[in-house]
């Protein structure tokens, strides 16, 4: 094991091997970030009417996954997921097991468990931000409570809901590392890969570091120039 630093090994070596990794944990974050904003939005609207039965169950989800760490979720579904394809395929006298499944699939399962209770809170606490006055003032003019959501409420809501959306994405960014428990490489553990054989775990770590740095910095800057644009719209 060498003492000094290499910062070649990092530059040539581990942090191409980081690059190239990109895509996979973009598809890790990104498709669970859309399918969390979809399912999290649903989820904040029933939660936010009370609607009756649904909203405590829904309510008991979010505290449940957001009360069990994320490493947890994703071995839990793997299993999970493992056995019951598993039973089923067997019962349906399939060919296919649960070992033929690509494990990214299960990865992109429970993030979106992850990224959906996470979500849900972030889009309720921005359509509780915005005040009772503009719920009353569409139902005055005639809205519907669909129109008055769609056309006074959400607009509203979105730009306060963005810093924490753009929080849960690069969460979702830096929480997709763990997918290596499930035998999936990703950014992080692309860059370790080439550091096996020299035992270089330093550089690989920063190279690692520093592609998911640059990676959260634009995400930041995405949502940052979305939100200036939303409040712009607003007052327009």
């Amino acid at each position: 094991m060498g003492s000094q630093f290499d910062t070649n090994f990092m530059v040539t070596v581990a942090l191409k091997a980081a690059i190239k990794y990109i895509p996979i944990t973009l598809e890790l974050a990104l498709v669970p970030f859309i399918v969390g904003t979809i399912l999290g939005t649903i989820i904040a609207l029933v939660r936010l009417y009370n609607i009756k039965f649904i909203s405590r169950i829904l309510q008991v989800f979010v505290v449940i996954v957001k009360g069990v760490p994320v490493v947890l979720q994703l071995l839990i579904v793997y299993f999970a997921v493992l056995q019951c394809f598993d039973s089923i395929a067997k019962g349906l006298h399939l060919a296919i097991r649960a070992k033929n499944i690509n494990s990214v699939y299960i990865g992109l399962i429970a993030l979106s468990f992850f990224a959906t209770a996470y979500i849900s809170e972030a889009i309720r606490g921005a359509l509780i931000a915005v005040k009772e006055g503009q719920y009353e003032a569409g139902y005055s003019v005639g809205l519907t409570k669909a129109q008055t959501l769609i056309r006074i409420i959400l607009p509203q809501a979105l730009p306060v809901a963005m810093p924490m959306l753009c929080s849960n994405l690069i969460g979702l960014v830096k929480g997709s590392s763990l997918v290596f428990m499930i035998s999936v490489t990703d950014l992080l553990n692309g860059a370790l890969i080439t550091a096996n054989s020299n035992y270089k775990f330093l550089e690989a770590y920063v190279a690692a570091a520093i592609v998911y740095w640059v990676m959260c910095i634009i995400i930041e800057k995405i949502f940052y120039s979305l939100e200036k644009r939303f409040y712009a719209f607003n007052r327009g």
